[in-house]
């Protein structure tokens, strides 16, 4: 399943991106802690140049709580930069994100003499809107769930802390690995409208199953093995489990788009558990699953 999506306006963020680096600080990469690698952009390793960066692993509450850590002390072992943890639906952590700027930024010579300027980068649904909300203390930024919806450069005030530039969410031409797109679409980063949701809902089943084969069994009457089955019997499985949640279409059919919508929505909201798509690379084992399921 390939899956490549790049709107127009992504260009203009890679543009304001090096437009306005000069007037900043440090950056604030924002990136899912379910997958974080497949959530951050390697164009921006280029478009940040060598300014300080916070990584913010934000969704903490929908993630392996054992991998997110793990994520937390990888990130901290490159140079110039500090991992937080956060949740901006919970609003865990927020204050610690001044604190990592300030950090990063205390030796230069202007420290304590002007506010810190921060920049918000990422890609697509991963909080950005959300975060800035949160950090402000009300609606600043215009907030919705899908991909692609911030269009141009916002400056905001937060307070007598530090001021931020917020972007566009900014994904890179072609994913040259398929798995990361297949993780960026799970997780809401692509739009759906342009995918095969059926196509995608296995591919969600199989991987998560595959990763957590004790705890994603709870989602099905019986422990599976969806890696050994065909397709066929893993629609047979979302079948089984959309009619035992009484999702009918005529006829007393399997409403299949109201299944496979439920699967998506449950997965991204956490509602089936909290799962992990990547853990940090060990000897080049990028993406690699954890060794023992967590609790859901």
């Amino acid at each position: 399943m390939e899956i490549q999506w790049f709107p127009g306006h992504m260009l203009k963020t890679q543009r304001l991106i090096q437009e306005h680096r000069s007037q900043v600080d440090c950056f604030l990469e924002v990136v899912d802690a379910r997958a974080p690698l497949a959530t951050a952009n390697p164009l921006l390793d280029e478009l940040l140049g060598e300014k300080p960066r916070v990584v913010l692993l934000n969704k903490i509450d929908l993630a392996d709580p054992r991998v997110t850590s793990a994520w937390k002390s990888w990130y901290e072992c490159r140079p110039d930069t500090r991992a937080v943890l956060i949740s901006c639906k919970e609003r865990k952590n927020l204050p610690a994100i001044h604190q990592a700027m300030n950090d990063l930024c205390r030796g230069k010579k202007w420290f304590g003499l002007r506010k810190v300027r921060g920049m918000i980068v990422g890609v697509p649904n991963v909080g950005k809107s959300s975060l800035i909300n949160a950090l402000a203390g009300g609606k600043k930024a215009s907030v919705a769930n899908k991909p692609g919806h911030t269009k141009g450069l916002q400056r905001i005030n937060v307070g007598d802390q530090f001021d931020l530039f917020d972007t566009p969410g900014i994904l890179w031409h072609k994913f040259d690995d398929p798995a990361v797109g297949l993780r960026l679409a799970f997780l809401g980063s692509v739009k759906d409208e342009i995918l095969s949701v059926s196509d995608l809902v296995r591919e969600l089943v199989v991987e998560v199953t595959r990763l957590y084969p004790q705890a994603f069994a709870s989602l099905w009457a019986e422990t599976v093995q969806v890696l050994e089955e065909t397709e066929g019997q893993v629609f047979d499985r979302i079948g089984a489990w959309a009619l035992r949640r009484g999702m009918l279409a005529k006829g007393a059919e399997v409403d299949w788009d109201r299944a496979f919508a439920a699967i998506l929505s449950d997965f991204r909201g956490g509602k089936l558990g909290r799962f992990s798509l990547e853990r940090p690379p060990v000897s080049g084992t990028a993406g690699s699953p954890p060794q023992s399921d967590p609790a859901p």
